[in-house]
């Protein structure tokens, strides 16, 4: 039994063992890593979302608000009030 132990195959079979554990070990160690980054981006994703949210429901808010739909129909849709003159800045 011992000479077993101590033969040539026995420590090459033993080597071969170790270093399979070893690569099995790192590529788990690598996927954890890639989940930890895919959970990391998508609870970014999560805030993003979140405070999109927010923002839309204080839009809606405020959605029949004659200040609010002027400003919008100004800034973003460039209408202008009968007799106002409509500047745009040329840039150079």
């Amino acid at each position: 039994m011992f000479a077993f132990l101590r033969s040539r195959f026995f420590k090459i079979i033993l080597l071969g063992i170790v270093v399979l554990i070893a690569c099995k070990f790192y590529q788990n160690y690598r996927n954890i890593r890639k989940l930890e980054y895919t959970i990391t981006e998508l609870e970014n994703s999560i805030i993003t979302a979140r405070n999109e949210k927010a923002r839309l429901e204080e839009e809606l808010k405020n959605i029949n608000n004659p200040e609010f739909i002027e400003r919008v129909a100004r800034e973003e849709l460039g209408l202008v009030k009968p007799g106002e003159l409509l500047l745009i800045p040329v840039e150079e």
